[in-house]
């Protein structure tokens, strides 16, 4: 049997399919392939690392695109592939607000999904705001503009992400867009984020509530956070001596 007819076929194994892969394009994924050939593995999967994280950014961008084609069924297509493969959940949700807007709402059980929460306190005339979500990333917002970005894996930050994401239920009114009004002084905000829209929840916990408890384990998280980011910082500065 021939290759071309052999193609054909769906009974191709991926070492088969990975050997008679075409490497002439002057492109990443042309050059990931051809170190595979070559048995060099670790320098492949670097670089398909990299271009697996930017495919999802590639479909927001082509639905964008069918979009202003006026092509909706495509842009849905496009929003829904990546809600599916997506590594990010700040962008599964940007994904699904677009998908949203465009009436395609999520499933009932899929609407209640947490994949994220943010909450915020007043301080001293501002706000301190910590967003944490289902992949394990968080940022930190502080009442004077300083900023934690958190992408990394720690054994003492990653589970207490997930933790709060585990403790948290859509609570309060949902909304298709986030608040910017201020929040009442000696009162907090909690933004539950989900496929379905934002949750948002504004007051005073009661002692025991789902809320309190929820913000006990928020401030566990922060300090955690802080005093990480803190440590690595002295560490990096040079001696002083």
């Amino acid at each position: 049997m021939s290759q071309t007819r052999a193609m054909l076929f769906p009974d191709w194994d991926l070492e088969a399919i990975v050997s008679n892969m075409n490497t002439e394009r002057d492109d990443d994924f042309s050059h990931a392939v051809e170190l595979i050939q070559q048995g060099q593995l670790e320098e492949a999967d670097s670089i398909l690392q990299v271009e697996m994280s930017r495919f999802p950014w590639v479909m927001l961008t082509a639905a964008h695109i069918q979009i202003q084609k006026g092509n909706l069924e495509e842009a849905k297509r496009l929003l829904r592939a990546a809600t599916l493969i997506s590594q990010e959940t700040i962008l599964q949700l940007w994904a699904w607000h677009n998908l949203r807007r465009l009436g395609k709402a999520p499933s009932a059980a899929m609407a209640q999904q947490v994949l994220g929460i943010v909450i915020e306190v007043p301080y001293q005339g501002g706000v301190d705001v910590l967003a944490s979500y289902s992949d394990g990333t968080a940022r930190y917002l502080n009442h004077q503009g300083g900023l934690i970005v958190w992408d990394t894996y720690d054994e003492q930050i990653t589970p207490l992400v997930y933790e709060g994401i585990r403790l948290a239920r859509p609570m309060g009114s949902l909304e298709q867009f986030h608040s910017d009004e201020p929040v009442a002084e000696g009162e907090v905000r909690l933004s539950t984020l989900t496929p379905a829209g934002v949750y948002i929840w504004e007051g005073t916990p009661e002692d025991g509530s789902d809320v309190s408890r929820l913000f006990a384990q928020q401030a566990a998280l922060l300090r955690a956070l802080v005093r990480l980011v803190l440590d690595r910082k002295e560490d990096q500065e040079p001696d002083s001596q």
